[in-house]
C-alpha cells in the first residue's frame, strides 16, 4: 500500500474515473477497429479492381 494515500484522502472524482476511462479504451478502441475494416475492404475494393481490369472483364461490361 502506498503511504502517501494513506496520509491524503481520496479524492471525490476517482470513484466515477475508472468507468470514464473505460469508456475512453471502448471509443479507442471502436475507432481503431473501424479503420482496420475500412482499410480491408478497400483493399478488397483494389484487388478487385485490379483483378477486372487485368481480366479484361471491364471490356465485356462495356460491351
Amino acid at each position: 500500500m502506498n503511504l502517501a494515500s494513506l496520509m491524503t484522502p481520496p479524492r471525490k472524482n476517482e470513484d466515477h474515473a475508472a468507468p470514464r476511462r473505460l469508456q475512453l479504451v471502448r471509443i479507442q478502441a471502436t475507432v481503431l477497429l473501424q479503420g482496420a475494416v475500412s482499410a480491408a475492404q478497400d483493399s478488397v475494393k483494389s484487388f478487385r479492381h485490379m483483378r477486372d481490369v487485368l481480366t479484361g472483364a471491364y471490356s465485356q461490361a462495356r460491351a
